[in-house]
């Protein structure tokens, strides 16, 4: 039986818009002659051929087999160096033929650098996966440690704006703005406390609304008026566990309007430097061994049917492993998780390598027992 995966984990792409509708029959066409057009989103490959276009712009599709399912929106795809999808709505099925209308069509910005090795599948494991502990107390991570760690990267990463702050919510007085930002989980930046007037991105929650929706804005107004605060920003701090756990802000409040846009930038650097930091000391290694289904220069798939793995990727998605070539000494890397999904009893993990252990030779071996092993 042909079943639809079920995506855990996706890092976006970069994706540019694919406009040259009138060539995609021959694009089409192109690949069927090359590494083949296939459905997107199923635990079997399936092959797709483009049948042909009908005068209303429609397009027909075989498919070489039939999933027991397809969705309303199917997706056909195609890697040839770059990532080529496009998107239809399912106007009519009959047996294995789809007639589909084109609602979306995108290409990857960038373009594969190297090929991926699947001959390496019964040869080469994955052993020994440093990932990050998933039965963290949380009223340890947020004592002395982590407030040492943020007090460093305070001082280091927001040097030039040493009037910020990092207020605990253990020592924090309960307020409107702290609900929000728990329950929004983004920053609250406001450029002019009179107006108030928020700084312009979907990253930021903007409280102007709510306040004036509970006749709250004049108050607010005035009390900001009243404590000298012309602009603020706080930047809420979580820990990401299994759940997200807010502790902490970052506060930056001055008595004329308009903070740099660049605090938030700042802000944001402390908040990915704490998560490292807090999550590189809470790490333990997994004895274990898991199939390696390909690799490349600069990434490799895994098949991991070990549950901790997975739980622990949803809490830090780096990690480092061995990866063992027969009769050769492990490699350790680094491996930034790219995507996760689930295939009926076992889970395909694609990671990207973003280093290997040891010194430039290291690499160097690692480059050629690929090719070897091809």
């Amino acid at each position: 039986m042909i079943n639809r995966v079920k995506i855990h984990f996706d890092q976006e792409r970069e994706y540019l818009p694919l406009e040259a509708v009138r060539t995609l029959p021959e694009f089409f066409k192109q690949m069927m002659g090359g590494n083949g057009l296939f459905l997107k989103g199923y635990d079997t490959p399936i092959r797709a051929k483009f049948k042909g276009e009908r005068p209303d712009g429609a397009h027909i599709w075989e498919l070489e087999t039939i999933p027991e399912l397809i969705e309303t929106i199917f997706t056909v795809q195609a890697t040839p160096g770059f990532h080529v999808e496009v998107d239809y709505e399912l106007i009519n099925q009959k047996d294995n033929l789809l007639l589909g209308k084109i609602i979306d069509r995108r290409q990857t910005y960038a373009t594969r650098q190297d090929p991926r090795n699947e001959k390496v599948r019964g040869n080469v494991v994955a052993s020994n996966f440093l990932v990050a502990k998933t039965n963290i107390d949380f009223s340890k991570l947020t004592g002395v440690s982590s407030q040492v760690i943020l007090s460093d990267i305070q001082r280091t990463v927001l040097k030039n704006y040493p009037q910020s702050k990092v207020v605990f919510l253990s020592v924090s007085i309960h307020s409107d703005e702290i609900d929000l930002m728990k329950e929004h989980k983004k920053p609250i930046f406001i450029l002019d406390t009179e107006t108030f007037e928020s700084f312009p991105s979907e990253d930021v929650y903007d409280p102007k609304k709510i306040f004036e929706d509970e006749f709250l804005l004049d108050d607010k107004i005035q009390e900001y008026k009243k404590k000298k605060i012309g602009s603020f920003i706080y930047y809420p701090l979580f820990i990401q566990m299994k759940d997200m756990h807010f502790f902490a802000y970052l506060s930056l409040e001055t008595e004329r309007p308009g903070i740099p846009d660049e605090v938030l930038d700042l802000f944001k650097e402390v908040e990915r430097t704490f998560q490292e930091r807090i999550m590189d000391s809470n790490t333990h290694i997994l004895d274990i061994r898991q199939n390696v289904l390909n690799v490349s220069r600069g990434g490799v798939a895994l098949e991991v049917n070990d549950m901790e793995i997975i739980k622990a990727l949803k809490v830090k998605p780096t990690f480092t492993l061995d990866i063992n070539f027969k009769l050769q000494a492990p490699i350790r890397m680094a491996v930034e998780l790219r995507h996760l999904e689930e295939v009926n009893d076992y889970f395909r993990l694609g990671g990207r390598i973003t280093g290997v252990s040891g010194d430039k030779k290291a690499k160097e071996i690692y480059h050629s027992l690929i090719e070897f092993f091809g």
